[in-house]
Protein backbone atom coordinates (compact mmCIF):
# COMPACT_ATOMS: atom_id res chain seq x y z
CA UNK A 1 0.00 0.00 0.00
CA UNK A 2 1.32 3.41 -0.92
CA UNK A 3 2.36 5.42 2.15
CA UNK A 4 0.31 8.51 1.18
CA UNK A 5 -2.94 6.55 1.51
CA UNK A 6 -2.30 5.34 5.06
CA UNK A 7 -3.20 8.59 6.90
CA UNK A 8 -6.39 8.99 4.89
CA UNK A 9 -7.52 5.42 5.58
CA UNK A 10 -6.64 5.71 9.27
CA UNK A 11 -8.66 8.92 9.52
CA UNK A 12 -11.61 7.22 7.85
CA UNK A 13 -11.59 4.37 10.39
CA UNK A 14 -11.26 6.80 13.29
CA UNK A 15 -14.26 8.78 12.03
CA UNK A 16 -16.32 5.60 11.78
CA UNK A 17 -15.39 4.58 15.31
CA UNK A 18 -16.04 7.99 16.87
CA UNK A 19 -19.58 9.26 17.59
CA UNK A 20 -20.56 12.26 15.50
CA UNK A 21 -21.07 14.78 18.27
CA UNK A 22 -21.63 17.49 15.65
CA UNK A 23 -24.95 15.82 14.85
CA UNK A 24 -26.11 15.86 18.47
CA UNK A 25 -28.93 18.40 18.72
CA UNK A 26 -28.50 20.34 21.97
CA UNK A 27 -31.33 21.30 24.30
CA UNK A 28 -31.93 24.99 23.53
CA UNK A 29 -31.76 27.58 26.27
CA UNK A 30 -34.95 29.40 27.19
CA UNK A 31 -33.69 32.40 25.21
CA UNK A 32 -32.92 30.29 22.13
CA UNK A 33 -35.95 28.01 22.18
CA UNK A 34 -38.00 29.71 19.47
CA UNK A 35 -35.01 30.04 17.13
CA UNK A 36 -34.36 26.29 17.49
CA UNK A 37 -37.74 25.37 16.03
CA UNK A 38 -38.01 23.62 12.69
CA UNK A 39 -41.09 23.49 10.49
CA UNK A 40 -42.63 20.83 8.30
CA UNK A 41 -45.82 20.83 6.24
CA UNK A 42 -48.10 17.83 6.62
CA UNK A 43 -49.95 16.11 3.79
CA UNK A 44 -53.10 18.16 4.45
CA UNK A 45 -51.20 21.45 4.20
CA UNK A 46 -50.91 22.15 7.94
CA UNK A 47 -47.48 23.53 8.88
CA UNK A 48 -46.20 22.25 12.21
CA UNK A 49 -43.29 23.56 14.28
CA UNK A 50 -41.14 21.32 16.44
CA UNK A 51 -37.87 21.15 18.34
CA UNK A 52 -35.57 18.16 18.04
CA UNK A 53 -32.97 17.36 20.70
CA UNK A 54 -30.45 14.62 21.38
CA UNK A 55 -28.78 12.06 19.10
CA UNK A 56 -30.51 11.76 15.71
CA UNK A 57 -30.10 7.99 15.77
CA UNK A 58 -31.41 7.62 19.32
CA UNK A 59 -34.68 5.86 20.09
CA UNK A 60 -37.31 8.58 19.61
CA UNK A 61 -39.56 10.03 22.27
CA UNK A 62 -42.38 12.18 20.94
CA UNK A 63 -43.44 14.90 23.41
CA UNK A 64 -46.96 16.37 23.28
CA UNK A 65 -47.70 19.47 25.37
CA UNK A 66 -50.83 20.71 27.12
CA UNK A 67 -53.59 23.22 26.36
CA UNK A 68 -52.13 26.61 25.24
CA UNK A 69 -48.57 25.42 25.94
CA UNK A 70 -46.04 24.63 23.22
CA UNK A 71 -42.84 22.64 22.76
CA UNK A 72 -41.08 24.82 25.37
CA UNK A 73 -43.18 22.97 27.94
CA UNK A 74 -40.60 20.15 27.75
CA UNK A 75 -37.49 22.29 28.20
CA UNK A 76 -37.11 21.57 31.92
CA UNK A 77 -37.69 17.81 31.58
CA UNK A 78 -35.59 17.24 28.44
CA UNK A 79 -32.19 17.27 30.22
CA UNK A 80 -33.44 14.35 32.34
CA UNK A 81 -34.32 12.16 29.35
CA UNK A 82 -30.67 11.77 28.41
CA UNK A 83 -29.53 9.67 25.46
CA UNK A 84 -32.84 9.71 23.61
CA UNK A 85 -33.90 11.48 20.45
CA UNK A 86 -36.52 13.97 21.66
CA UNK A 87 -39.06 15.52 19.31
CA UNK A 88 -41.30 18.16 20.89
CA UNK A 89 -44.17 19.33 18.68
CA UNK A 90 -46.23 22.49 18.73
CA UNK A 91 -49.75 21.10 18.33
CA UNK A 92 -52.01 22.86 15.84
CA UNK A 93 -52.92 26.34 17.02
CA UNK A 94 -50.11 26.36 19.57
CA UNK A 95 -46.64 27.88 19.54
CA UNK A 96 -45.54 28.49 15.95
CA UNK A 97 -47.74 25.88 14.26
CA UNK A 98 -50.61 26.89 11.99
CA UNK A 99 -53.88 27.84 13.70
CA UNK A 100 -56.73 26.90 11.36
CA UNK A 101 -60.35 27.66 12.20
CA UNK A 102 -61.01 23.94 12.69
CA UNK A 103 -60.50 21.45 14.38
CA UNK A 104 -59.21 21.08 17.94
CA UNK A 105 -60.60 17.78 19.24
CA UNK A 106 -58.18 15.09 20.39
CA UNK A 107 -59.06 13.02 17.30
CA UNK A 108 -57.89 15.84 15.02
CA UNK A 109 -54.79 16.47 17.11
CA UNK A 110 -53.94 12.75 17.07
CA UNK A 111 -54.38 12.74 13.29
CA UNK A 112 -51.89 15.62 13.09
CA UNK A 113 -49.40 13.69 15.21
CA UNK A 114 -49.75 10.61 13.03
CA UNK A 115 -49.20 12.71 9.89
CA UNK A 116 -46.23 14.43 11.54
CA UNK A 117 -44.59 11.08 12.33
CA UNK A 118 -45.00 10.06 8.70
CA UNK A 119 -43.62 13.38 7.47
CA UNK A 120 -40.45 13.18 9.57
CA UNK A 121 -39.98 9.44 8.97
CA UNK A 122 -40.71 8.08 12.46
CA UNK A 123 -42.34 4.67 12.16
CA UNK A 124 -42.70 4.11 15.90
CA UNK A 125 -41.89 6.09 19.04
CA UNK A 126 -42.39 6.21 22.75
CA UNK A 127 -44.98 8.96 23.30
CA UNK A 128 -45.13 11.22 26.36
CA UNK A 129 -48.07 13.60 26.67
CA UNK A 130 -49.14 16.16 29.24
CA UNK A 131 -52.77 17.13 29.92
CA UNK A 132 -54.33 17.84 26.49
CA UNK A 133 -51.22 16.21 25.03
CA UNK A 134 -51.83 13.10 27.14
CA UNK A 135 -55.38 12.82 25.81
CA UNK A 136 -53.98 13.21 22.31
CA UNK A 137 -51.29 10.61 22.99
CA UNK A 138 -53.84 8.10 24.29
CA UNK A 139 -56.03 8.69 21.23
CA UNK A 140 -53.03 8.20 18.94
CA UNK A 141 -52.19 4.94 20.73
CA UNK A 142 -55.78 3.74 20.30
CA UNK A 143 -56.15 4.72 16.64
CA UNK A 144 -52.60 3.87 15.54
CA UNK A 145 -51.24 1.24 17.97
CA UNK A 146 -48.45 0.36 15.56
CA UNK A 147 -47.01 3.88 15.97
CA UNK A 148 -46.71 3.86 19.80
CA UNK A 149 -44.16 1.65 21.52
CA UNK A 150 -44.66 2.81 25.12
CA UNK A 151 -46.95 5.50 26.46
CA UNK A 152 -46.56 7.98 29.33
CA UNK A 153 -49.55 10.10 30.33
CA UNK A 154 -48.76 13.05 32.60
CA UNK A 155 -51.69 14.72 34.39
CA UNK A 156 -54.26 12.91 32.30
CA UNK A 157 -57.99 12.34 32.38
CA UNK A 158 -60.43 10.70 30.00
CA UNK A 159 -62.69 13.77 30.25
CA UNK A 160 -62.68 17.37 31.50
CA UNK A 161 -63.95 17.37 35.11
CA UNK A 162 -66.99 19.61 35.68
CA UNK A 163 -65.33 21.97 38.17
CA UNK A 164 -62.38 22.59 35.86
CA UNK A 165 -64.69 22.97 32.86
CA UNK A 166 -66.91 25.46 34.68
CA UNK A 167 -63.88 27.55 35.68
CA UNK A 168 -62.57 27.59 32.11
CA UNK A 169 -65.98 28.47 30.63
CA UNK A 170 -66.39 31.26 33.18
CA UNK A 171 -63.05 32.78 32.22
CA UNK A 172 -61.78 31.91 28.74
CA UNK A 173 -64.65 33.34 26.60
CA UNK A 174 -64.43 36.72 28.34
CA UNK A 175 -60.65 37.15 28.25
CA UNK A 176 -59.70 40.61 27.02
CA UNK A 177 -57.25 40.56 24.14
CA UNK A 178 -54.39 40.97 24.03
CA UNK A 179 -54.32 38.71 27.08
CA UNK A 180 -52.13 40.04 29.88
CA UNK A 181 -49.58 37.26 30.61
CA UNK A 182 -49.15 38.59 34.14
CA UNK A 183 -52.86 39.12 34.79
CA UNK A 184 -54.87 37.22 37.38
CA UNK A 185 -56.20 34.58 35.01
CA UNK A 186 -52.83 33.70 33.50
CA UNK A 187 -51.15 33.59 36.91
CA UNK A 188 -53.87 31.20 38.08
CA UNK A 189 -53.67 29.20 34.83
CA UNK A 190 -49.97 28.61 35.49
CA UNK A 191 -50.24 28.16 39.25
CA UNK A 192 -47.99 25.52 40.81
CA UNK A 193 -47.93 24.41 44.45
CA UNK A 194 -44.12 24.41 44.54
CA UNK A 195 -41.63 26.75 42.82
CA UNK A 196 -40.95 26.55 39.08
CA UNK A 197 -38.09 28.26 37.25
CA UNK A 198 -39.37 31.81 36.75
CA UNK A 199 -37.43 32.47 33.54
CA UNK A 200 -39.20 29.50 31.97
CA UNK A 201 -42.57 30.32 33.47
CA UNK A 202 -42.65 33.95 32.26
CA UNK A 203 -41.99 32.81 28.69
CA UNK A 204 -44.61 30.07 28.95
CA UNK A 205 -47.22 32.54 30.15
CA UNK A 206 -46.35 35.06 27.44
CA UNK A 207 -46.53 32.46 24.66
CA UNK A 208 -49.75 31.01 26.04
CA UNK A 209 -51.33 34.47 26.27
CA UNK A 210 -50.37 35.03 22.62
CA UNK A 211 -52.19 31.88 21.46
CA UNK A 212 -55.03 32.88 19.11
CA UNK A 213 -58.63 32.95 20.28
CA UNK A 214 -59.44 30.10 17.88
CA UNK A 215 -57.09 27.88 19.87
CA UNK A 216 -58.34 28.88 23.31
CA UNK A 217 -61.98 28.41 22.30
CA UNK A 218 -61.50 25.54 19.86
CA UNK A 219 -59.83 23.34 22.48
CA UNK A 220 -62.30 24.36 25.19
CA UNK A 221 -65.33 23.53 23.04
CA UNK A 222 -63.82 20.20 22.02
CA UNK A 223 -62.90 19.20 25.57
CA UNK A 224 -66.53 19.57 26.57
CA UNK A 225 -67.32 16.69 24.19
CA UNK A 226 -64.29 14.55 24.96
CA UNK A 227 -64.33 11.17 26.66
CA UNK A 228 -61.67 8.91 25.18
CA UNK A 229 -62.42 6.11 27.66
CA UNK A 230 -64.61 4.62 24.93
CA UNK A 231 -61.53 3.79 22.85
CA UNK A 232 -59.15 3.07 25.72
CA UNK A 233 -59.46 -0.67 25.17
CA UNK A 234 -57.65 -0.20 21.86
CA UNK A 235 -54.52 1.09 23.61
CA UNK A 236 -52.00 -1.76 23.41
CA UNK A 237 -48.84 0.07 24.45
CA UNK A 238 -47.48 -0.44 27.97
CA UNK A 239 -48.60 2.69 29.80
CA UNK A 240 -47.50 4.74 32.79
CA UNK A 241 -49.68 7.48 34.32
CA UNK A 242 -48.20 10.29 36.43
CA UNK A 243 -50.35 12.55 38.62
CA UNK A 244 -49.73 15.21 41.28
CA UNK A 245 -52.21 15.07 44.13
CA UNK A 246 -52.50 18.88 44.11
CA UNK A 247 -53.70 18.89 40.48
CA UNK A 248 -56.26 21.70 40.29
CA UNK A 249 -57.66 20.61 36.89
CA UNK A 250 -57.85 16.82 36.95
CA UNK A 251 -59.16 15.81 40.37
CA UNK A 252 -59.06 12.57 42.35
CA UNK A 253 -62.40 11.44 40.91
CA UNK A 254 -61.02 11.68 37.39
CA UNK A 255 -58.03 9.63 38.51
CA UNK A 256 -60.17 6.88 39.99
CA UNK A 257 -61.90 6.76 36.62
CA UNK A 258 -58.66 6.61 34.62
CA UNK A 259 -57.53 3.66 36.74
CA UNK A 260 -60.61 1.74 35.62
CA UNK A 261 -60.12 2.86 32.01
CA UNK A 262 -56.48 1.68 31.90
CA UNK A 263 -56.35 -0.93 34.66
CA UNK A 264 -52.99 -2.38 33.62
CA UNK A 265 -51.16 0.95 33.59
CA UNK A 266 -48.40 1.71 36.08
CA UNK A 267 -49.66 4.60 38.22
CA UNK A 268 -47.42 7.07 40.08
CA UNK A 269 -48.63 9.81 42.43
CA UNK A 270 -46.47 12.79 43.45
CA UNK A 271 -47.59 14.04 46.84
CA UNK A 272 -47.63 17.82 47.21
CA UNK A 273 -47.24 18.53 43.49
CA UNK A 274 -49.66 19.73 40.87
CA UNK A 275 -50.81 19.56 37.28
CA UNK A 276 -47.36 20.60 36.04
CA UNK A 277 -45.31 18.41 38.34
CA UNK A 278 -42.78 17.74 35.56
CA UNK A 279 -41.88 21.44 35.81
CA UNK A 280 -41.76 21.35 39.61
CA UNK A 281 -39.61 18.23 39.99
CA UNK A 282 -38.26 17.49 36.48
CA UNK A 283 -35.34 15.40 37.71
CA UNK A 284 -37.55 12.99 39.64
CA UNK A 285 -40.17 12.77 36.87
CA UNK A 286 -37.44 12.29 34.27
CA UNK A 287 -35.94 9.45 36.28
CA UNK A 288 -39.33 7.75 36.60
CA UNK A 289 -40.02 8.07 32.87
CA UNK A 290 -36.54 6.86 31.93
CA UNK A 291 -36.85 3.85 34.20
CA UNK A 292 -40.25 2.94 32.75
CA UNK A 293 -39.18 3.36 29.12
CA UNK A 294 -35.96 1.48 29.75
CA UNK A 295 -37.58 -1.65 31.14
Amino acid sequence: MHRQFIPAIAAMFMAAATPSFAEMAPIPSQMDWVDAKRQITLNDGLTVSYVEMGPPDGQPILLLHGYTDNSRSWSLLAPHLDGRRLIAMDLRGHGDSDAPICCYGVDSLASDVNAFMEAVGIKQADVVGHSLGSMTAATLAAYHPEKVDELVLISTSAYLPKEAGDWLWDNVPVLQRPIDPDGEFMVNWYWNPTPVDEGFLKRERAESAAAPEVTWMGVLRSLGLTDWSRIAGRVKAPTMILWGDQDSLFDATSQNHIKTVLPDAKYVTYAGHGHNMFWEIPQQVGADITQFLGR
